[in-house]
């Protein structure tokens, strides 16, 4: 069976990210934004190429604040601290910045 391929990428490209990364748990893949005050996600898959964890947060420069909007990670990823990584990686685009969380994730 062949694995997903997970959208927004080709066939193509997902299996290079398959090839050089294949000793790894999970993937990492980062969409930034469209526009600068657009929404970035970053999105986690594992190696059968099922998604297993997302964030979803904004950054205003000019307001200096950073707004976590949506993390989930499925139930058999947890507790391993990939959520920690993905705050963390928001954080890096805010660096000094306010940040806040929305309602809209459990």
């Amino acid at each position: 069976m062949t694995p997903p391929v997970p959208e927004c990428l080709s066939p193509l490209r997902w299996r290079w990210i398959l090839l050089i990364t294949q000793r790894r748990e999970v993937r990492f893949l980062y969409w930034p934004p469209r526009r600068p005050t657009g929404h970035r996600d970053l999105r986690m898959f594992d190696r059968d190429g099922y998604d297993v964890g997302r964030l979803v947060w904004v950054v205003c420069d000019a307001c200096r604040v950073g707004s976590i909007n949506k993390i989930s990670i499925d139930p058999d990823y947890q507790r391993q601290g990939l959520g920690r990584r993905l705050v963390l990686r928001a954080l890096t685009d805010g660096p000094g910045y306010t940040w806040q969380t929305t309602g809209q994730s459990p």
